[in-house]
């Protein structure tokens, strides 16, 4: 009996073990599958494409440029160093010896110095075979350490600062434009998307219409006629062919999101949720909208700095007519190994010797001519920048009420979209309840039914440009306004 039932025992355990496998498996391949399913959200779209874009790694680059200059004007008050060498052939120097005749003397009674016998001065003048060649090593180095400059340094670090502003204020100027491509794209797919699934539901009543005309023709009867299949096909055309349009619009999407998304080619981007609702943007008037934006907006602010960075210029450009002051300090060296030195420690010998020497000195450039020029270019630059800033803010000033009133009138337009909507819908329940019961034709029909189809077609477009002008006001402005919670329409189907 106990043989009997170990192998029922031992059966039932393998059954289990194999059923808990295929439960792991299955769990597995499930986790799998929802990985490769990852979603992407709208801020997780605009946070990959501002940290991946070549755009963002061009405005980085020019970052890293004017931080290159601000290090180079922080580090102006370094000593600066400057070493010279060089190694060439000498060929045998020789010093001439004198002797002194204490029996001669000239006119003043001094004795008579004349070159010791044995000496050929023209031969040691000469180069022959037997002259020795060996080698002349000469060497400096000289140290500057600036003392004061009237201000060019510290005029020159003022500049430099304001570039790197500049520099990271291109970089949030490039983000901003980054993320307002992506939002269109993300409001694009959104709005292609659901379009298209109307545009399907609107040919798959078509159908259903054709279905109902081509059985009653195919029953000879009276209630249809061949010219209502017709009336259907043509307006079904047209249905067919706004599908076309909006399937390359949703295309055209979706390879931005791809790009944004930093996805290889042929990788598709699915989208956290495909329903396009509309933004709800905080409402403020006009001039508060342009305070902010005075404010925030990258460019402006950029145009300031901008400013700031050429009245330090200007003041440079003033500082170079004043001389620098320096302490410098300079040690020389040569030695000439076929070189005889000089027993007189007075002496000028260009191959041997040791000079060193600190002294506290000015370079004075006196050029006023160009020094003036330069003054006068940096203050018309100056200039041309402060009149480009008041260009940017009328720029700006105009732009910004055209969003505004964009934005104000998209919002208007939904609310009326949401009624028209609302009524083709009704429109549209009226006539195929009629349709069916044998009360009306089929032009009543189609008619409605691509009314219908339009409305909400519209009603999408009318969203998808409220959006847009909700990104637009935030792009101008310099700031999101965006409220996170949802705006609806006042009527909705």
């Amino acid at each position: 009996m106990k043989d009997s039932i170990v192998p029922r025992l031992t059966y039932t355990k393998t059954r289990r073990h194999g059923a808990f496998i295929q439960v792991f498996v299955w769990l597995v391949l499930t986790f799998q599958v929802q990985a490769s399913e990852k979603t992407f959200g709208l801020d997780e779209l605009i946070r990959i494409a501002q940290n991946d874009n070549p755009a963002v790694g061009v405005a980085r680059a020019k970052l890293r440029d004017y931080e290159a200059l601000l290090s180079r004007a922080y580090l102006a008050w370094l000593p600066s160093l400057r070493f010279e060498a060089f190694v060439a052939p000498l060929p045998e120097r020789r010093q001439l010896k004198e002797c002194v005749d204490m029996q001669m003397t000239d006119e003043n009674g001094f004795s008579r110095v004349f070159p010791c016998p044995g000496q050929n001065l023209q031969a040691d003048e000469r180069i022959t075979i037997d002259t020795d060649i060996g080698l002349l090593t000469r060497g400096s180095a000289k140290v500057t350490l600036p003392i004061y400059t009237f201000g060019k340094v510290k005029h020159a670090q003022r500049a430099a600062r304001n570039g790197v502003l500049i520099g990271e204020l291109g970089i949030d100027y490039t983000r901003e434009e980054i993320a307002f491509l992506i939002r269109r794209a993300y409001f694009g797919a959104q709005m292609a998307t659901s379009a298209l699934d109307i545009i399907k539901d609107a040919l798959s009543r078509f159908n259903e219409a054709r279905k109902d005309i081509q059985k009653s023709l195919d029953a000879n009867e009276t209630r249809f006629t061949r010219n209502d299949l017709r009336k259907l096909t043509v307006d079904e055309a047209e249905v067919k062919a706004r599908m076309l349009e909006t399937q390359a619009l949703q295309k055209a999407a979706d390879e931005a999101l791809r790009i944004a998304a930093n996805k290889a080619v042929g990788d598709s981007v699915n989208l956290d949720t495909y329903t396009l609702e509309p933004l709800s943007l905080q409402d403020r008037s006009d001039e508060e909208f342009l305070e902010l934006a005075y404010q925030s907006r990258p460019s402006i602010r950029m145009a300031q700095t901008a400013i700031a960075a050429r009245e330090a210029q200007v003041q440079m450009a003033r500082a170079n007519f004043f001389p620098d002051v320096a302490l410098v300090g300079a040690v020389e060296y040569a030695k000439g190994t076929t070189a005889e030195e000089p027993n007189d420690p007075f002496a000028s010998d260009p191959y041997n010797f040791l000079n060193w020497g600190v002294v506290l000195g000015a370079t004075w450039k006196l050029d006023f001519a160009l020094l003036n020029s330069e003054l006068r270019r940096a203050q018309a630059t100056l200039s041309r920048q402060r009149s480009e800033l008041e260009v940017l803010k009328q720029q700006v000033r105009l732009e910004l009420v055209s969003k505004i009133s964009e934005f104000r009138r998209r919002k208007a337009e939904m609310d009326i979209r949401a009624e028209a909507q609302k009524a083709a819908k009704s429109w549209l329940v009226s006539n195929t309840l009629n349709f069916g019961m044998g009360l009306s034709g089929v032009d009543p029909l189609i008619k409605s039914l691509t009314a219908f189809s339009r409305a909400k077609i519209n009603m999408l477009l009318s969203i998808y440009e409220y959006n847009l002008s909700v990104s637009e006001v935030n792009r101008v402005v310099g700031l999101d306004l965006t409220i996170h919670s949802k705006v609806s329409p006042k009527s909705s189907n």
